[in-house]
């Protein structure tokens, strides 16, 4: 039996990775994290998942957790807490030397056939640096650094780009849409043009896992790839009517300006900006790096993933 050790394995992405591959009799799943005592670690547990404790801020504690590892799923989070305490660039650089020590341990590891990594588009490169993002372009960075720095594990790896998550509009203040008493109809205030289009990843919880399972029963022909997860591109206007037929309440969308964004929720709000902004002018991530995509046709996932309606039922109590 295999080992696939899975960094991140109480969040969304992991989570959905274990859950998919738990009951799969060729792989046996090690999840990471850095509380083992927590809630969301027991109740890995209870499910007969291992559970070690590592984290991607110290690599001794990655070499630990790998020994043995067939795969990694190599994820790290863009801080939003340093974002707003220190700024953008800051959890950026945090974030990207998580990667690079993910990536030193996974490359000393014996017998490690497969890194699977999440990451997101090179907005920077893709605009010649007029539209940076800094929660994309960090991770193409440690992308990078991993190709210069680690030839191997680049010609073994995977990167999973995952669209936008529809559950930011139930759980994300900036995303939710917003009450107006008066008229009672609900506002969505985005600082995006209305026709702009939004790559969505669906339903996250499931997709992720449903995903790189098709990437690791793909092994080789997944190498040197991009898997895109995104099951709907949709106009800001078409989510306002998705989110209408979900709610059964009357919406709207209204475009503002990213200094009205920044003054309503700080240097937060100008990153959602900037990632929307980008977005206008690179609505289509399958253009983007073509020669390397693999789809979720080619993975045999594209009828098992769900689509952006479907994950906003799955959350509806919450969208209001």
């Amino acid at each position: 039996m295999h080992i696939i050790t899975v960094l991140g394995a109480t969040g969304s992405q992991g989570g959905s990775v274990c859950t998919a591959l738990q009951g799969n009799p060729h792989w046996k799943v090690r999840a990471v994290t850095r509380n083992p005592a927590s809630d969301a670690s027991k109740k890995l547990l209870k499910q007969g998942i291992e559970v070690i404790a590592a984290d991607a801020n110290d690599e001794g504690s990655l070499h630990d957790a790998f020994r043995g590892t067939t795969t990694v799923f190599a994820l790290t989070n863009f801080d939003w807490g340093v974002v707003m305490k220190e700024g953008r660039e800051a959890a950026g650089e945090a974030e990207k030397k998580q990667q690079i020590n993910i990536a030193k341990a996974a490359a000393q590891t014996p017998g490690l056939k497969h890194y699977i990594m999440s990451s997101l588009p090179a907005a920077s490169l893709s605009s010649n640096g007029k539209l940076p993002v800094p929660h994309f372009d960090y991770k193409h960075a440690a992308f990078q650094w991993i190709e210069e720095h680690a030839p191997e594990l680049a010609v073994k790896t995977t990167r999973v780009w995952l669209g936008w998550y529809p559950s930011n509009m139930a759980f994300n203040a900036m995303m939710k849409f917003t009450h107006l008493p008066g008229p009672n109809v609900y506002a969505w205030i985005q600082p995006s043009k209305e026709d702009a289009v939004l790559p969505i990843a669906g339903d996250v919880q499931h997709n992720v896992g449903v995903v790189v399972e098709g990437i690791l029963e793909a092994g080789p022909r997944a190498f040197g790839k991009i898997a895109i997860i995104v099951t709907d591109y949709l106009k800001l206007s078409e989510v306002v009517k998705v989110w209408e037929s979900v709610t059964g309440k009357r919406a709207v969308y209204i475009e503002v300006s990213d200094k009205t964004t920044e003054k309503i929720w700080g240097v937060g709000g100008l990153e959602i900006a900037s990632q929307l902004r980008w977005s206008e002018e690179f609505p289509n991530w399958h253009k983007l790096e073509p020669e390397h995509i693999i789809t979720l046709e080619g993975l045999g996932v594209q009828g098992k993933v769900r689509h952006f309606k479907q994950a906003l039922e799955s959350v509806k109590e919450n969208l209001i």
